[in-house]
């Protein structure tokens, strides 16, 4: 809390935020002007202004640098220092948990985060002082980059919010528990709009897009940072300050170890995110590394297994990825990708006894998994078990109307059983599903000529052939860029 220079003894805050001394009434009587103008701000809330003008600089220069005003991408968001747990866990940039705090996710964002910290900044340089109020910022700016990555390490986090809310969680404190000189009405109505600003701020977290771990991790910093000054109010005179200056010092050290908390925690879920990438990209070796070093820290973690087992898969090494599925499954038998897997490997090397063994098993506890009654179809079929095969067919189009492979397999089915009209509806169905494949085209006409619809059959057919003519066209290389063969 801010101190008298003449006397040493701590201010009082008046209504409109002004300091003053009720002990000697020398050097900081009550002013009744309201400051007006820059220069005025400036002198009476020069921390508040200096943050605001670093945000507000960030995101000019972000926006110079040709980054969306609007609506940054991940990407941009990093490199201009905003935090990933692959960057801060994996690369070790730790700074990024106080870089993020001055990076923000388009104008409306920084708008917003800059309003409040206008509102609660001046108030909160005005009763705790410029030290601790820029100790406070920076520790609920760490704090919430802290909290975010051990909630949600793969997420890119960005914005001032925790440290604002740090402010507040820190004036909150203040404000119930130090009895400070001030009137009761204007502490009691300061202090129930604080408390109404964080719970929307939490509410607003919890229904939309924002990072809510972030704000938790810095409200409840600045809360246990406000209630220890608060309580340093308490002790003689002469140790007020050096308390006050542990109270702020001791929450620093303590973010060591949560940070190496963050670190071992994060690590497998980077990993395991890092090879769901690989996944998607292709780099199926790399993906199956990744996902193995996941499973060293995290061995019965479901989520690596099932990476590792799909990388497995890719790389044909179904023997070991079946081993993986099983695993899954007797952990948890309503996984509908270790169910519809297992089963798909067993149908690849031809066991569909066993196929119709695992999902006859696990789809009564998975209740819209379509694929698995396709799988099960599709084993039922080989074990010419038709009108079973048909039936979860139709469970899976009912499930699903979307679901290609359930209205072919179910067309042959039909048009092997004669059921033309039922195969000619599917056949279209199917179609639509995939207007540039001409396999169901093909089938249809084959069924309309099976019904003896000759003419239909032929429109049809011609309709395949034109489609097969400019794939043709599409698949010719353009003039001047094939070389001539020696």
């Amino acid at each position: 809390m801010p101190q008298c220079p003449s006397c040493g003894r701590e201010l009082a805050v008046a209504s409109d935020g002004s300091p003053f001394c009720p002990e000697c009434q020398l050097a900081h009587q009550p002013s009744r002007r309201m400051p007006h103008g820059l220069v005025d701000y400036l002198q009476r809330f020069p921390v508040t202004c200096i943050l605001i003008a670093l945000n507000v600089l960030v995101y000019v220069a972000m926006v110079i640098g040709h980054v969306s005003p609007t609506w940054p991408t991940s990407a941009a968001l990093v490199r201009w220092g905003a935090d990933s747990g692959v960057d801060v866990i994996a690369h070790h940039q730790w700074w990024r948990i106080l870089s993020a705090a001055f990076v923000h996710i388009g104008i409306v964002h920084l708008a917003m985060n800059m309003w409040a910290l206008w509102v609660l900044g001046t108030l909160a340089e005005a009763v705790l002082g410029t030290y601790l109020y820029i100790g406070i910022y920076i520790a609920g700016a760490i704090s919430a980059s802290l909290a975010s990555l051990f909630w949600r390490p793969t997420v890119v986090g960005a914005g001032a919010s925790g440290a604002i809310i740090g402010i507040l969680g820190a004036l909150v404190s203040v404000l119930k528990f130090a009895r400070l000189p001030l009137p009761e009405p204007v502490l009691r109505s300061t202090l129930r709009s604080l408390v109404q600003g964080a719970v929307l701020t939490l509410l607003i977290g919890v229904f939309g897009p924002i990072d809510n771990a972030a704000h938790i991790g810095g409200l409840i910093c600045g809360l246990i940072i406000g209630f220890s000054l608060s309580w340093t109010r308490h002790a003689d005179y002469g140790m007020q300050r050096p308390l006050r200056l542990a109270c702020l010092v001791i929450p620093f050290l303590l973010m060591v170890p949560w940070g190496v908390g963050v670190q071992r925690r994060g690590v497998p879920e980077i990993q395991i995110w890092q090879a769901e990438q690989y996944l998607a990209t292709g780099a199926y070796p790399l993906a199956e590394h990744q996902a193995r070093e996941a499973l060293k820290r995290l061995p019965n973690d479901e989520e690596a297994l099932e990476t590792l087992s799909a990388a497995l898969v890719y790389e044909n090494k179904d023997q070991e990825a079946v081993k993986y599925f099983e695993e899954i499954l007797a952990r948890n038998p309503r996984n509908e990708f270790a169910a519809n897997n297992l089963a798909l490997a067993h149908l690849r090397r031809g066991d569909a006894s066993a196929a119709r063994d695992v999902l006859s098993r696990t789809l009564p506890l998975q209740a819209r998994n379509a694929v698995g009654h396709v799988y099960l179809a599709q084993a039922l079929r080989k074990l010419d078990q038709d009108d079973a095969a048909m039936t979860e067919y139709r469970r899976a189009i009912e499930m699903d109307p979307q679901i290609y492979d359930a209205q072919i397999g179910l067309a042959q089915l039909y048009e092997e059983h004669n059921k033309l009209g039922e195969a000619m509806l599917l056949y279209q169905a199917a179609a639509k599903l995939h207007p540039a494949d001409p396999d169901p085209l093909r089938a249809l006409a084959r069924t309309l000529a099976a019904a003896g619809k000759n003419r239909q059959a032929e429109d049809v057919l011609a309709r395949v052939q034109q489609m097969e003519k400019q794939r043709e066209q599409q698949q010719k290389p353009a003039p001047g860029t094939s070389k001539p063969t020696t």
